[in-house]
């Protein structure tokens, strides 16, 4: 069984996931992330240039999406078919791992809310809301601790899923054609997907992409959550599995974005903890419904709750990967293949 000319895809998808996991996304000089983000601002200044009518923007924004999905999902399937029929399979699989890894942002989601974490067990409130700043769009200037970790903590729960399962759910199903596709829809949607003009018209395209395409990796990423660590969940705050899991469903939707509560809903049933409930951005405040049945203040522990929560879960994700690849060359070896 020759796995260098021939690597089957569960080899590669568990080598780029273990690549984020150990290492996280380096190379960020090449990093595939910010080529789609020079090139959707580039697209985003001719089409701003081009009109501003707001029938006219929408139709630019629906171009803008089709341009990075063709530019970047439909450009590495056609490098990855080019080098296949080369015979240089073994250049692709290559790439397939370098870009996989790079556009699985889980090491890199958990360093950035490391860094709060940091300030907060150094004793500097002033350092962690530097660091929450970095990730978060709401003003941190006058945060307590409570707010900084709640902050922190509604990051790295969301992100969970939008930076790290739904990309793995698309490299999955789809190899890495499907996730540079997904990335690139996830990248404008953050460079203009607003709600003020004029990117409520340009980013509309891009921010129904992003929902659209976040939909079923969201519930996924609850489902996965309660399932890996719901049990121990319930045995530390003395309830059973049902009502753990009965608390992570009641506030999915407690978001305006269809996905956005799901992962953070599952975080705070699992850490006993409320999230939510408001923040000031730009010097107004922002009410937003409660996710949660738990404890209102919060703690640096509960931070640290948390990522030890997000480390485990990609850990069982890869240790399920790894499995799955077991199975694929336990297969592959009694097929007589390689």
């Amino acid at each position: 069984m020759n796995l260098l000319e021939n690597p089957p895809f569960p080899l590669l998808f568990f080598l780029a996931l273990a690549g984020d996991t150990f290492w996280g996304g380096r190379f960020y000089r090449f990093h595939p992330v910010v080529a789609m983000g020079r090139s959707g601002r580039w697209l985003e200044r001719i089409f701003l240039r081009a009109g501003s009518r707001p029938g006219v923007l929408r139709c630019f924004g629906i171009l803008l999406v089709l341009a990075i999905v063709l530019l970047f999902g439909g450009g590495s399937a056609l490098v990855l078919v080019l080098l296949d029929r080369e015979g240089r399979g073994d250049v692709a699989s290559v790439l397939t791992v370098l870009w996989g890894y790079q556009l699985l942002a889980g090491k890199s989601l958990e360093d950035h809310v490391s860094d709060v974490y940091a300030g907060l067990a150094s004793g500097s409130l002033p350092r962690a809301r530097q660091a929450l700043s970095k990730i978060v769009g709401r003003d941190t200037e006058n945060l307590d601790l409570s707010g900084i970790v709640r902050g922190a903590v509604e990051s790295l729960s969301e992100n969970a899923n939008d930076a790290f399962v739904a990309p793995l759910f698309f490299f999955a199903f789809g190899g890495l054609p499907l996730l540079m596709a997904y990335k690139g829809v996830s990248t404008l949607d953050s460079q203009v997907g607003y709600k003020h003009a004029p990117y409520r018209e340009l980013g509309w395209a891009s921010a129904r992409a992003d929902d659209l395409l976040a939909f079923l990796p969201a519930r996924l990423s609850l489902l996965l959550l309660v399932v890996f660590f719901g049990f121990s969940a319930a045995r530390r705050r003395g309830l059973p599995f049902r009502r753990i899991f009965e608390e992570a469903l009641e506030d999915r939707l407690s978001h305006p974005s269809p996905n956005s509560a799901h992962a953070m809903s599952a975080f705070a049933a699992l850490l006993g903890i409320r999230l939510g409930g408001g923040a000031s951005y730009q010097g107004t405040w922002t009410p937003k419904p409660w996710i949660g049945t738990g404890r209102e203040t919060l703690l640096a522990e509960d931070l640290s709750d948390a990522l030890r929560l997000f480390r485990r879960f990609r850990q069982a994700l890869l240790l399920f990967s790894g499995a799955v690849l077991a199975a694929a060359l336990s297969v592959r070896l009694l097929s007589g293949e390689g």
